[in-house]
């Protein structure tokens, strides 16, 4: 069973079917067994198993009751129309359960040796000595919290030591599966759901020589020694890294029992990434899939994501005819990588402003939108190099030619530098960028200048008085580090003053 919350904070529990029908009704907001880091993997599988089964179906509109949604999800899976795909626990292993591949003989059931007590433990959370969240302490877990950890490791999980490979979705298996895309603002997780799953479909319609193929891969048998060749599979095709099964013990309680492969399940290692993930950014030059560092998305990032120059952007990062352009967000989320390790849960989600009006461009929205990005971020940039000129000057006591080559008073200036990137960060996406974006009258240039020199005057002015100085070495120090930051911007002004 699953929970699922509306706009009202009221909660509502039921199937798997039932879950689909409250998001197609628009009531679902919310899913609150849900982890952080689960939320886009849940929303992917969603996204991508409806859309499957309308396509597979001829079918246009999301239907709303959850005999509809049983009908059309087993419709997906004709070769078990008693609904064994779709279930959380089966216990004849020659038949799938959800997201768990059946066995190729009876004797593969031998090979499932790893016992894993909890969903904690089944789930892709790479935990550190310095992470809230600790492996093993669900004991006693719901039926939605095993479900929502076998969607997160078999749709988005990398690569983890020998036997344990990773998903096709992503550039390598030390990369991560990241999601980009255009959502309504004001929604939940109905409205990105209903949006997204449109767009996928009417995709579709549009191009009557979509490759087809196997949707869902948990439905193959697999010994973990044979991987399924890229042009076998639907474009949409939802997959599974790992050869895992669920059962009941006798005890009480489900468990999982989990085996090794040989062998990735998609062999796609020459794709990189490039497998027409419909949330997936490009590199522009077309070598592979995006990964995002553990930076996570600030405005740099951001800015990055959307320069055309850089990176191709997915099918579900462009508004289409259907979307409300007054109530529109740019949402990034990654649980990003590394090897053996994980840095950091990154979402940000902006929103948009005045989209009627940048539609009127020349160029594409978020094209245009990123080109904003871009010359801000580079602006800022330039603030930053400057505001650092002046920050060295003052950590080495106001000299009269300050040594900008000087390593450890760089060093000293780091945490100053990310106050101020914040303090620009928070502003970036403000009344002014979409105004620019719009292409309203008046000088941008200027205006964001004396922005962010305000911000690193502020920044300065606290650098100068955590100066561990003698109070006389203080004062100086701070005046010739504001003579430094005073002319560095006072030139920079200048040269905006008759725009770009």
């Amino acid at each position: 069973m699953i929970r699922w919350r509306d706009v009202d904070n009221d909660v509502y529990c039921g199937s798997l079917f039932s879950a689909f029908a409250s998001l197609s009704r628009g009531e679902a907001w919310s899913f609150p067994a849900l982890r952080p880091h689960q939320r886009e993997p849940w929303h992917a599988f969603t996204v991508q198993v409806a859309a499957l089964a309308l396509i597979r179906a001829g079918i246009d509109a999301l239907p709303e009751s959850e005999d509809a949604w049983r009908d059309l999800l087993i419709g997906l899976t004709p070769d078990f129309p008693d609904g064994e795909a779709w279930a959380l626990v089966v216990e004849d292993w020659s038949k799938p359960a959800l997201l768990q591949p059946p066995v190729v003989a009876g004797g593969n059931r031998a090979d499932y040796k790893s016992r894993l007590a909890t969903p904690d433990a089944l789930d892709m959370l790479v935990t550190a000595k310095n992470h809230d969240l600790k492996q093993s302490r669900m004991a006693g877990a719901s039926e939605e919290e095993w479900l929502f950890a076998l969607v997160t490791l078999q749709t988005t999980e990398g690569f983890l030591g020998a036997g344990n490979y990773g998903v096709s979705r992503m550039n390598g298996g030390f990369a991560s599966r990241m999601s980009l895309g255009v959502r309504p603002a004001a929604g939940g997780a109905e409205a990105a759901f209903r949006r997204d799953v449109q767009r996928l479909v009417a995709d579709a319609r549009a191009r009557p020589d979509r490759r087809g193929g196997i949707p869902l891969l948990w439905t193959v048998p697999w010994d973990g020694t044979v991987s399924l060749a890229f042009g076998d599979l639907d474009e949409l095709y939802v997959e599974v890294c790992r050869r895992v099964r669920l059962h009941r013990r006798e005890a009480g309680g489900i468990e999982a029992l989990a085996a090794g492969s040989k062998c990735a399940r998609v062999a796609a290692a020459e794709l990189k990434g490039k497998t027409g993930d419909p949330w997936a950014p490009m590199k522009a030059d077309g070598s592979s899939s995006h990964t995002p560092t553990g930076a996570g998305f600030g405005y740099r990032q951001m800015a990055q994501l959307l320069d055309t120059g850089r990176i191709t952007l997915p099918l579900l990062a462009a508004p289409h005819d259907g979307d409300d352009r007054t109530d529109l967000s740019i949402v990034a989320a990654a649980l990003v990588r590394g090897q053996g390790k994980t840095e950091g849960l990154h979402r940000r989600a902006v929103r948009t402003s005045r989209m009627e009006d940048i539609d009127a461009w020349e160029q594409a929205p978020l094209d245009r939108i990123g080109h904003v990005a871009g010359k801000r971020a580079d602006e800022a940039g330039e603030a930053g190099r400057r505001l650092r000129r002046a920050l060295i000057s003052l950590v080495q006591g106001g000299p009269e030619q300050a040594r900008l080559d000087d390593d450890a008073a760089k060093k000293k200036t780091e945490r100053w530098l990310d106050q101020f990137n914040r303090m620009v960060d928070h502003d970036f996406f403000d009344a002014d960028f979409w105004s620019e974006a719009a292409s309203d009258d008046g000088n941008h240039r200027l205006k964001w200048r004396g922005r962010l020199r305000a911000m690193a005057g502020e920044v300065f002015e606290i650098a100068a008085a955590a100066a561990p100085r003698t109070e006389m070495r203080r004062v100086r120090a701070k005046a010739r580090g504001r003579a430094v930051l005073d002319g560095q911007m006072g030139k920079w002004m200048k040269e905006a003053e008759h725009g770009e």
